[in-house]
């Protein structure tokens, strides 16, 4: 921790955020082709690893060691450190009543996958820390008596363990307490390459600016005996992995998405060594550090970011309006946001953690959650990508309040056997931290304040949780009200927390001088912005089957009921859609899982699919031969194409007539030419076909 004499001198400047001011761009060398081709110029050299010196007049602006900001005030009920929320419920029966989970889950509405929350804990990594105070003083959670599991007996004396977190001794009465984020508050790779020369120095190799790797090209273990998170104790401490970030052992996905980028950067340190022999290993590592953050930077911005605040709503229209560089804007993280609002992903965690191929088959047991976390064992045993096809296949949870049980009761162990209730410690979290009531959050960053649980939410049953257990609107925990807020249009947030993550996000960006589209070359810019997270993926696994936003999973089969008169089983421009068929959908044990019947121009759809086989069944309205698809296999996000053909039915001859003796001598009229199938009319397809068969597409680039 910085001294405190440094500390009392820039209080004041820790609370500014942002005023009008000149925007700047950095100057930058020239650099083409970040994702193929290396640079010829001198190599790009990224920012300290402390984040000092990004902005010239305030150096320690989104350093380590720098103190939370705050919009809101502070709401210790003491006025100095005492936590808030005194006259607010007990935190495991706010749980209890508003996070229990049933049995099924609760997916989300906008079929984003799970590497939503995957990402966003990965970024929280590298945004901030906060560390837990010496001496330790204890804010554990009372356990309601009887409480199912974790007060079976009825006690009345179990608690779930809590300890402060650390702060800056400089406060006082006359400075209410103010948490201590022990990273850089900037998108700088911090979980990756770490924030101190010590843990930096042990992740790398000192070759050819390589990050050093063990068995598989997985992260290195950790044998130094680094500081590192294993608050599960399944394994000793040495055979959990190391990486920039003490918690990155924390489960098998999080771990996934660590190795990934240090592949990433190996690739790229290997890529302009090759070009440019005579740079140094520091001038190589540098580099590619420089360029990993990037990458970063700008899937963070225009991929997770939409994918949760909408992708055509104001709040991503506002983060994608970037115009340069902001000197008095500071970086710093709030509060409000490392404690309550980018803790949504909590909400969107699923039961287990599957390990599939390349075509999505189950390759290995499912792993519960509950058992996943700190197993570094698992990761060893599979490798990254079946886990990372998992992620881009797998539909997250909703945001809401609900929290699965493996995180709300069983937390790294059972409950009286280590266990933690998640949203509880989130609720008791916020109140440490003397983060003041939704109302007042809300006033602080522009809303009006509610006057009605229904003006939270349309859930008329959320609604009456939430009376029921708070029983009034101005004592809302934030944590839990933001969750549970009506999702603006297209987006899966509500307001208030929408509010906060586009202020944190926006100064992160405007804050940082070394911000991609501000530090680099136009060249490398354009190629950085071309770059997903799904060309990440490929270029460091072998998997190749991916959707080409991985951040959703949207699957679907598609497709048109046709009359096929030249009997080809293609669809010509001519051939017209059957309207009003029967059209089911079933799975590949045979059950049946949808139904549908074509629009007036023939065509189904079949959406909100999972990967698995499937096949097509069109009834006829009249009766006859149910026409079945051949086996439609899903294997990543998008839409697999089957259409049907129908052929017509031949028209009846005409009855003969009786013969008759002519009356006149024949005439030399031709003879009638043969009868023809012709096009039936668009009412009359739906009852003149004979089945025929389908035609299958392979799927489009879709989600």
């Amino acid at each position: 921790m910085k001294k405190n004499s440094k500390k009392n001198a820039r209080r004041l400047a820790s609370h500014t955020f942002e005023q009008l001011e000149p925007r700047s761009m950095m100057a930058a060398q020239s650099l083409t082709g970040v994702g193929v081709t290396p640079p010829v110029a001198p190599p790009l050299v990224a920012a300290s690893l402390d984040g000092s010196g990004n902005n010239l007049a305030h150096p320690e602006w989104g350093s380590t060691a720098e103190q939370l900001l705050r919009r809101s005030t502070a709401a210790y009920s003491d006025g100095a450190s005492a936590p808030s929320g005194a006259d607010r419920p007990n935190a495991r029966a706010i749980s209890n009543a508003l996070s229990a989970s049933p049995a099924d889950g609760i997916l989300n509405d906008r079929e984003f996958s799970a590497f939503v929350y995957a990402w966003g804990q990965f970024i929280d990594h590298d945004l901030s820390l906060t560390e837990a105070a010496t001496p330790r003083e204890r804010f554990s959670i009372a356990v309601p008596t009887g409480d199912p599991l974790f007060d079976p007996a009825s006690t009345g004396a179990m608690t779930i363990s809590l300890s402060r977190s650390a702060y800056d001794t400089s406060t006082d009465t006359a400075t209410p307490r103010q948490q201590m984020n022990s990273l850089t508050a900037f998108i700088d790779g911090s979980q990756i390459y770490g924030v101190d020369a010590t843990r930096a120095a042990a992740l790398r190799e000192f070759v050819g600016g390589r990050l050093r790797t063990s068995a598989g090209n997985l992260l290195p273990y950790n044998t130094a005996g680094l500081p590192n998170a294993n608050d599960a104790h399944r394994v000793s401490d040495d055979k959990l992995f190391l990486a920039g970030d003490v918690r990155a052992n924390e489960n098998p996905e999080l771990t996934s998405l660590q190795t990934l980028f240090m592949r990433e950067h190996n690739r790229i340190a290997a890529s302009v060594a090759a070009r440019n022999p005579s740079l140094s290993d520091e001038q190589v590592y540098q580099h590619a550090r420089r360029m990993v953050i990037a990458e970063l930077q700008k899937i963070t911005y225009s991929e997770f970011l939409p994918a949760i605040l909408g992708e055509r709503t104001a709040a991503s229209a506002s983060l994608n309006a970037y115009r340069g560089y902001r000197a008095d804007v500071n970086p710093g993280i709030t509060n409000e946001f490392s404690t309550a609002a980018f803790r949504f992903g909590h909400s969107m965690l699923g039961t287990d953690i599957e390990f599939l191929d390349n075509n999505g088959n189950e390759i290995h047991e499912a792993l519960s959650l509950r058992d996943a976390f700190f197993n570094s064992p698992v990761l060893a045993e599979t490798g990254i990508d079946p886990i990372l096809k998992y992620l881009a296949s797998d539909r997250a949870q909703e945001i809401d309040t609900i929290v699965v049980d493996d995180v709300r009761n069983f937390l790294f162990g059972a409950p009286g056997q280590g266990g933690f209730d998640l949203a509880a410690l989130n609720i008791q979290r916020g109140r440490e931290h003397g983060i003041a009531d939704y109302n007042s959050v809300r006033a602080a960053y522009g809303l009006a304040k509610i006057t009605s649980f229904a003006e939270i939410t349309d859930n008329k049953a959320v609604q009456d949780s939430l009376a029921a257990t708070y029983g009034s609107v101005d004592k809302l925990d934030l944590w839990v009200a933001g969750l549970a807020e009506k999702h603006l249009p297209g987006s899966s947030m509500g307001a208030t927390f929408t509010r906060i993550l586009v202020d944190q996000f926006s100064r992160l960006r405007d804050g940082d001088r070394y911000w991609y589209q501000n530090a680099l070359p136009a060249d490398a810019v354009r190629d950085i912005q071309k770059t997903t997270l799904a060309d990440i993926v490929r270029r460091n696994t072998t998997l190749t089957n991916l959707q080409p936003n991985v951040f959703f999973f949207k699957a679907s089969i598609v497709g048109n009921l046709f009359v096929d008169a030249n009997r080809d089983g293609t669809r010509q421009r001519l051939e017209g859609g059957v309207a009003g068929l029967n059209v089911s959908l079933v799975n590949a044990v045979g059950a049946t899982i949808a139904t549908t019947v074509s629009d007036s121009r023939g065509n189904y759809m079949f959406k909100g699919l999972d990967l698995g086989s499937y096949k097509v069944i069109v009834t006829p309205q009249n009766g006859g031969t149910a026409i079945t698809s051949r086996v439609l296999t899903i294997t990543r996000g998008g839409n697999l194409s089957n259409d049907v053909a129908l052929a017509p039915r031949p028209q009846a001859l005409p009855a003969p007539k009786p013969a008759t003796k002519p009356t006149a001598p024949p005439t030399n009229r031709p003879a009638p030419a043969p009868l023809q199938a012709g096009m039936p009319s668009t009412a009359a397809r739906a009852s003149m076909f004979a089945a025929m068969g389908s035609s299958t597409r392979t799927p489009s680039n879709g989600r």
